[in-house]
Order: C-alpha cells, then structure tokens, then sequence
C-alpha cells in the first residue's frame, strides 16, 4: 500500500494551493514539526532518510498540508483562531457564491460532474492562514480541498448547521467551531463517521499514507 500510494505521489501529484516554497522552514517551532512529520514517516511508514527525500521531492513534502496537521487526514487540529475575524474570510466567500455552488452534490469528482470550486484565503487556522486552498459549497456546507490524488482526498468542511454532508466521503470527524476533517478514497475503504455534539467512538485507526493533490 505504502509503495502504490507514493507511486501515485510522483505519477499523479500536483500542488494546488499556491504556497511558499515547501523546502522553507520559516522557524524553530516549525523545523521541530517537521524533523517530528519525519520520525512518524520512518517508523511508521519505513522510509528511510526521509529529510532527503522530502527535498528531492517537493511533491511529497506538500502532501502534508502543514506539519501541524499530522501525517494523516483525521489528525488536523480544531481552528487555532477564534476572534470576531476569524471566520471573515468564509463569510465573505459565502456571501460571493452562495451555499449551494456544486448543486449536483458531487463535489470534487470533475469527471462525474463539472468542478465548480474557487480557491479561498484566510481560513482560520494560523499556520495555513495565507494560504489558498480550493473550496466549494453544497446544501449549506463548506468543503476546503487540502491534498490528495485519484480521488483519495482529504480537506476540511464547515457545517454550522446540520450533521448531513454530501454523499462519497469515506469518514469524518469533527474538530471543533463546526468543522470537520473529511477522507475520501476511490476504493471501498470506509472509516467512522462522526458527528458534532454525539457520543461517537474515538477517530479509527490512521489509514494509508497522504499524497499529493492532484485532482485537476
């Protein structure tokens, strides 16, 4: 699994947010993220020297949204901002296209259905905040498109005000202030689906390695 994963890496990957020069680590804090996103890889995906293949493939750097966000799509941390701010730039992405962009309720599948998602900056997490991700809305939810490859996907949803989403996601959880991690797979793989304000079981176990985005 590891090795047909990072074969799609190289095959299929594409960096689609525009973000600083992933092989830039911007400070001491973030370095020991990093040099921590490179001890997991080793021990738990058995690859060696992975600093260097981190630089020789920008690629596989990228796949990891920040190393924040842990190394697998259900460890992404609940918003680190909360002032009167913090959701600004939602609500104005909102208030521009609506809450029902992809009406044919399939949301990152373009050959199924056109893509209908616009890129969007300022989400309320401090270490991606100036970043752009891609981002699209159906039936009163917001999905952010982080990384992936072959429609093995993952991102972040915002969903103030219900626990339905859009059908094909594989699983979810919540993180906090109504939003959601999300996973997809273009296999059978199904993870838990939890829900905000339940007494669901805790996150399932880390599924796969992250890759890539590569979906346009």
């Amino acid at each position: 699994m590891m090795r047909i994963a990072i074969f799609g890496i190289l095959l299929f990957g594409r960096v689609l947010a525009e973000a600083d020069d992933v092989t830039t680590v911007t400070n001491g804090v973030e370095a020991a993220q990093w040099q921590n996103i490179y001890e997991r890889m080793r021990t738990e995906m058995g690859i060696p020297d992975t600093s260097n293949m981190m630089k020789q493939l920008p690629m596989l750097r990228a796949s990891i949204v920040h190393p924040a966000f842990g190394l697998y799509w259900n460890e992404v941390p609940a918003p680190t901002m909360t002032g009167t701010n913090a959701m600004a730039a939602v609500d104005a992405f909102v208030s521009t296209n609506g809450w029902d962009m992809q009406t044919d309720g399939i949301i990152y599948l373009s050959p199924l259905a056109p893509d209908k998602s616009k890129f969007i900056r300022g989400l309320p997490w401090t270490e991606i905040y100036d970043r752009e991700f891609p981002a699209v809305t159906h039936n009163g939810i917001l999905y952010v498109f982080f990384t992936g490859w072959h429609y093995n996907d993952q991102g972040v949803a915002y969903n103030p005000n219900t626990n339905t989403f859009v059908r094909g996601l594989a699983a979810l959880k919540p993180i906090g202030q109504h939003w959601y991690a999300w996973k997809k797979t273009d296999d059978t793989w199904e993870g838990l689906h939890q829900y905000e304000g339940t007494n669901s079981p805790g996150a399932e176990t880390n599924q796969g390695v992250p890759a890539a985005g590569s979906r346009r």
